[in-house]
């Protein structure tokens, strides 16, 4: 890769960034209506957050279910923050979502009678979860690019980071990047552009997510514009920090418990029946994580700072059934989890607010749209098992198909790269003396899981805003490649990945911090040390940030819905 920088211009109807389920359902339904779009990802062209979800998505399936039952259950439990607009689609449309993937071929596991064998999960009364045993994120991904692929309608560009919106007056009319494996500027004009970039679990130093998942869709919609909704609400998820062989690893928790496991202190005690006396292991997510983070907190963790789920007392043909990939993906790395706890500790799995979004994915920015865990309101304050796969079909579908009944009424207007793009660009790889990008990355995400993870205070929340301001002024500007970077175009390409995440991560952390900060009670899967009740009288309602006019960040409330 040379340092002298060039530029390419693409022109579309529709732009859609990102890769996993939502932005692949957008794309199938902007080809379905006859419209060209260009889909951008970080990563390669079937990458996202989709794999990360395995052991199934709800939707009222079952002979007892209906979609009026399974929306009153997530409202239920929402802690009261759940748009019931958005709720109310999501579960009805999800029914004619799953039936269309049946009539695609893909490959759900059926019961003996040829009907969906749909599992049951922790805050549903009935059997829900379509599933493909515990791989269910990567069989939908494979079966999703299976039916857009050889559809000259969509145009994938790949190993691209998107790095800012671009309007004109009020309207989104397209965006800028960097095509990080050749060092080329890109520009993207469009009719509409549909964010579908995942969450933000990327800003935290133990997360399960793929490492492009950096927040960005949160942070370019808001410089557009667009409120941010509830971000304060993230869905930890037990992640292994022992053995080492494991450390990062997402064992699939709700698997685990369905197979019989139970979670233990280091001493011994199985502490879910005292936080949770009915239902213990069986308890939501939410409540689970914020016990086990109690613990933690309390001094009862093991030696490597996590609480142990534990089934060595469950039959391996059990374990086999209920999470094979698991309990294979241990084995393969030494681990015999029918014969070793697993110690685990809370980390980002996925985030519950996102963009202000309409019932079909429009932002109020006109020509901006969000989908999948881009999009806010959705989730509320906590969201029970298989619920972010299904919102993200449903609103990517949504988004796409209402995104190209537009594309008539507007013109493409011309987008241009930043004047200073090609220098900003180029200094970064050329640079070298400042702080390595690897060394302030790693400090953004250790800053997140120390300061603002599952347990928060106020203290917590102010230094990290604070830090998250310097590394922004001091780190990001003067931030320089490794020598190794030096050594190939690969090499190089992956470290400037990297380093234009960082400017996304920095801000992404105040925002998380304002939010934290000022939602004084503890709610859902949000937990003040500091202000440990839950405050109805003054806090049921949705937090928003928005971008004021000298690039501060705003801090307001709104009512639900």
């Amino acid at each position: 890769m040379t340092t002298e920088i060039q530029k390419r211009s693409y022109e579309t109807d529709i732009l859609i960034v990102g890769g996993g389920a939502a932005a692949t359902m957008a794309a199938f339904e902007c080809a379905e209506a006859g419209v060209r779009s260009i889909q951008v990802t970080k990563g390669r062209a079937t990458s996202g957050t989709t794999t990360v979800a395995r052991g199934g998505f709800a939707a009222a399936m079952g002979k007892d279910d209906s979609p009026e039952l399974h929306l009153q259950e997530i409202l239920e439990h929402g802690g009261e923050l759940i748009d019931p607009k958005l709720a109310e689609v999501w579960t009805r449309d999800i029914v004619e979502v799953v039936n269309d993937l049946e009539s695609w071929g893909t490959d759900f596991v059926k019961a003996e009678d040829g009907s969906l064998d749909l599992k049951s999960f922790p805050g549903h009364s009935q059997p829900r979860a379509v599933h493909h045993y515990d791989t269910t994120g990567n069989m939908l991904t494979k079966a999703l690019s299976k039916k857009l692929r050889g559809d000259d309608r969509i145009e994938k560009h790949s190993l691209t980071s998107i790095v800012d919106l671009v309007k004109d007056g009020d309207r989104v009319v397209g965006a800028w990047g960097v095509e990080y494996g050749t060092g080329t500027l890109v520009s993207y004009a469009a009719k509409e552009v549909i964010l579908c970039t995942g969450g933000g679990s990327g800003l935290f130093y133990v997360n399960d997510n793929p490492p492009q998942v950096t927040g960005d869709g949160y942070v370019l919609g808001y410089r557009a514009g667009a409120p941010l909704l509830g971000i304060e609400m993230i869905d930890f998820q037990a992640m292994c920090c022992s053995p080492e062989e494991l450390f990062g690893f997402a064992p699939h928790p709700t698997g685990f418990i369905n197979a019989g496991a139970v979670f233990k202190n280091q001493d011994g005690e199985e502490f879910l029946k005292r936080y949770y006396p009915e239902t213990a292991e069986h308890s939501t997510r939410a409540e689970v994580i914020l016990a086990m983070a109690r613990e933690i907190h309390a001094g009862r963790a093991g030696l490597t700072g996590g609480i142990f789920m534990d089934a060595t007392h469950v039959p391996l043909e059990t374990i086999q059934k209920a999470i094979p990939h698991v309990y294979k993906t241990c084995l393969h790395r030494g681990i015999d989890i029918t014969k070793v706890p697993l110690e685990v500790a809370p980390g980002s799995h996925t985030w519950l607010g996102g963009l202000e979004i309409d019932i079909d994915g429009k932002t109020p920015i006109d020509g901006l749209w969000a989908a999948g865990e881009t999009a806010g309101g959705i989730h509320g304050g906590n969201r029970i098992g298989g619920s972010a796969l299904s919102a993200s079909l449903v609103f990517g579908r949504r988004a796409g198909k209402a995104a190209a009944k537009l594309v008539g009424q507007n013109k493409s207007s011309p987008v241009t790269i930043p004047e200073d793009a090609a220098d900003w660009l180029s200094g970064l790889i050329a640079r070298r003396d400042g702080p390595l990008q690897a060394d302030v990355r790693l400090n953004c995400r250790m800053l997140a899981h120390e300061k603002l993870g599952s347990i928060r205070t106020k203290e917590q929340c102010i230094e990290a805003i604070a830090e998250y301001q310097r590394i922004d002024a001091e780190d990001v500007p003067t931030m320089r490649l490794s020598d190794d970077a030096q050594s190939s175009d690969k090499a190089l390409g992956q470290e400037l990945e990297s380093a234009l995440s960082i400017k996304n991560l920095s801000l992404l952390g105040r925002l998380l911090g304002t939010a934290a900060l000022n939602r004084q009670e503890s709610r859902g899967a949000h937990f003040r040390l500091d202000f440990q009740d839950t405050d109805d009288e003054n806090w049921c309602v949705v937090t928003r940030l928005e971008q004021g006019d000298k690039g501060e960040i705003v801090f307001e409330t709104d009512e639900v819905g």
